[in-house]
């Protein structure tokens, strides 16, 4: 029994520090690179983000030609398509600090050690065959159980069925990202209710463009994230209306800002 109780106390404590974030609403869009010299998209980047105490940070995952598991921004590679070029051709060619292009499983092996700091992986939309996108969140998501990481990732998607396959098998929060610079009628807060979204992660122009919109998520109890805000006021702005994240080039804006009137912040998130 008394072993019993020791164990149980070690696996709660584990559990307790793996979901011991940092408590900030700052997602380092692709990492903290703009001002730290490293690449976007990279685990240097991943780091940078962690180290300077960020809640999150966000990288990209595609699928290569045979199905390699790979962190890369573009769609596009030296003018080929990611989907459709072979792994070892990636491989080869190296990024702007003279590494080359990570797998998905060297990636979460490597930034897996800083713990306060949340994996949010985008799962890219294919461009000629979206019903793909599916596989590929299937795919990164047994990379990620395998691993023991669900209650240190979340999900971001733009291509809804990829959702719908998930979340039989899953509770990692997944947040769908709608589409850039357009305004697609499944955005909305009535299709949000319909299709059971818990979180949503919009441009920073769609909130915008639809004011509206945020009291009627905030009282579905939706979590709300934006993306991509740089500026001093838009911060202020999206914080000031109770977002939970704000995904940004400039990280070390959003945690300056957010320290500097965090009661302020705190009580406009449970309006």
């Amino acid at each position: 029994m008394k072993q019993f109780f020791i164990l149980l106390t070690f696996i709660m404590g584990v559990g307790a520090y793996a979901q011991n974030f940092h408590k900030n609403p700052c997602i380092a869009h692709r990492g903290a690179w703009k001002n730290t010299g490293v690449p976007e998209n990279t685990m240097a980047s991943f780091q940078k983000a962690a180290e300077m105490g960020c809640h999150g940070s966000e990288f990209d995952v595609w699928f290569t030609a045979e199905d390699s598991l790979i962190v890369y921004h573009d769609a596009r590679r030296n003018g080929k398509l990611i989907e459709e070029t072979p792994f070892a051709e990636l491989r080869a060619q190296h990024l702007a600090d003279g590494t080359k292009i990570p797998t998905l499983g060297e990636f979460l092996d490597y930034v897996s050690q800083f713990k306060r700091t949340k994996m949010i992986i985008d799962v890219k939309t294919f461009v000629k065959d979206k019903p793909r996108t599916v596989q590929l969140a299937k795919a990164i998501h047994k990379m990620v159980r395998d691993r023991c990481l669900q209650k240190r990732v979340e999900y971001l998607f733009g291509y809804l069925p990829a959702i719908e396959a998930l979340s039989p098998i899953t509770d990692i929060p997944m947040a769908y990202l709608g589409s850039y610079k357009k305004d697609l009628p499944e955005c909305s807060p009535e299709s949000v209710r319909q299709k059971g979204l818990k979180c949503l992660d919009y441009q920073d122009q769609q909130y915008k463009k639809h004011p509206e919109w945020l009291p009627e998520f905030k009282k579905m109890g939706v979590h709300l994230n934006v993306w991509t805000v740089n500026d001093d006021a838009e911060i202020d702005n999206f914080l000031s209306q109770g977002f939970n994240y704000i995904t940004t080039n400039e990280p070390e804006k959003v945690l300056k800002i957010y320290k500097d009137n965090k009661k302020r912040y705190k009580r406009a998130l449970k309006n």
